[in-house]
């Protein structure tokens, strides 16, 4: 058993003579579909690299959608996310839950803001909506999840040029006019 080795098992029939009485044939296994392989893999590459899809919508600029952002006090960032039209930003602040949300209810009922909904629900969350002239903002405060500090979500869209607000006597139900 010259250059098997040790291990007599590990050699096995690699002569050119027929193993157990079958015929003798080349010592080569069958092909490999490469080619075939090499041509579906091109394939599947050209279809993806090959889409149409645009790239995903570019977020509006902070400020085209915030122009007055009142953020909580000592705001951290932690993360920006939007659309072609809209922009969300989520904030932590250090303060606790209830002052954040008296600081956005004083905030959004004075100046050039109007408080438009004002939302508890069960879980704690508060969900403010308020407008002005330009445009609104979605506000959502919930304690953080780590104990210590509040979380809050503003979200705001761009008015766009089609857009038509309701002029004061408009908003009102009919039997409400003068």
């Amino acid at each position: 058993m010259r250059g098997c080795g040790r291990i007599p098992a590990a050699c096995g029939n690699i002569s050119a003579t027929p193993a157990c009485g079958n015929e003798a044939g080349p010592l080569s296994s069958p092909s490999m579909p490469s080619r075939k392989l090499l041509v579906g893999a091109a394939c599947v590459l050209l279809l993806g690299c090959g889409s149409e899809s645009s790239p995903p919508p570019k977020p509006p600029d902070t400020f085209t959608v915030f122009p007055n952002l009142p953020l909580p006090p000592d705001a951290r960032f932690i993360s920006r996310a939007g659309s072609a039209d809209a922009l969300q930003i989520t904030l932590f602040s250090p303060s606790a839950t209830a002052s954040v949300i008296d600081y956005y209810r004083g905030v959004l009922s004075a100046g050039k803001w109007r408080l438009v909904s004002d939302v508890k629900k069960p879980d704690g969350t508060v969900l403010l909506h308020a407008e002005q002239e330009g445009p609104p903002i979605w506000v959502r405060v919930w304690p953080s999840p780590e104990g210590a500090g509040t979380m809050v979500q503003l979200a705001g869209a761009v008015v766009g040029k089609d857009s038509v607000k309701a002029s004061p006597s408009e908003s009102q139900p009919p039997n409400a006019r003068s």
